[in-house]
């Protein structure tokens, strides 16, 4: 499942949080955040991401595959840091049961490895909350009126453009050397040649990324602005509701935990 280069914003620009305050959608997202890192691992990180994925899909109505295609890199960066949690190098611990060479893996590791992953996941998911419901330029314009510095804004503008610019290449040279080469290839010499056709593909999308990263330098650099391309901020009106169901939801989680955890 590919992110197409815009699925985030033109999710966000057509959800119904659209006409909400990005200070009220960055207060439930945050609020979620802080509790999925604070609450305990049982059932508060589960609780977290139950409510993100209703706050997204139900009362944003985000599509389901926009949320999966979204979270699928960081869980893959979850994995990954869940694992190296997960071995322990050097002398075996006391309660372990496996053990290969220096490597080994016990009940405490395998226990901390699960509450990185379900405290990361649900992270992921809170702040997913804010990313498929607010489009990009919302985000700029809210900074401005934080009085946050123009170059940082238009940092972050050009590295999320280049980033997706980036991605968007990758997807496209990929998916034509599939249709030209084929997924699987067979016969002798079969690995090499998967192998070989994952070089040039690779080779490719840097110079497609850094030729495309150059026409939109160049068209930034004569769109005629030295500063900062200021867009017109769009009067929204206050949502009660949204910040009341984030504050009863987040409320409920802890509540929720702490009498689980003093059972």
């Amino acid at each position: 499942m590919h992110l197409h280069i815009g699925s985030l914003d033109d999710a966000a620009w057509y959800s119904p949080w659209r006409r909400h305050r990005v200070g009220e959608k960055v207060f439930c997202s945050m609020s979620l955040v802080a509790t999925a890192l604070l609450a305990p691992t049982w059932p508060g990180t589960l609780l977290v991401s139950l409510a993100a994925v209703a706050f997204i899909c139900g009362w944003a109505r985000i599509r389901p595959g926009v949320l999966l295609a979204a979270i699928s890199a960081p869980v893959v960066f979850l994995l990954l840091g869940a694992a190296s949690v997960l071995l322990s190098v050097g002398q075996s611990a006391v309660d372990a049961w496996w053990q290969l060479g220096w490597l080994s893996i016990g009940e405490t590791s395998m226990r901390q490895a699960a509450k990185l992953f379900a405290h990361g996941i649900a992270g992921t998911l809170a702040v997913m909350v804010l990313a498929t419901t607010t489009p990009m330029v919302d985000l700029l314009t809210w900074g401005r009126r934080l009085r946050i510095p123009d170059p940082l804004l238009e940092i972050a503008n050009l590295t999320y453009r280049l980033l997706f610019v980036l991605l968007d290449t990758a997807i496209t040279v990929f998916e034509a050397q599939r249709c030209r080469l084929g997924d699987d290839p067979v016969g002798p010499g079969a690995f090499r040649r998967r192998w070989s056709n994952l070089a040039a593909g690779i080779g490719q999308v840097g110079v497609l990324a850094w030729s495309r990263a150059s026409v939109l330098n160049e068209g930034l650099t004569h769109r005629g602005f030295e500063d900062s391309l200021v867009t017109l901020p769009v009067a929204r009106p206050a949502s009660p509701k949204l910040l009341g169901g984030s504050a009863a939801v987040v409320a409920a989680i802890w509540a929720i935990s702490l009498v689980v955890t003093n059972l």
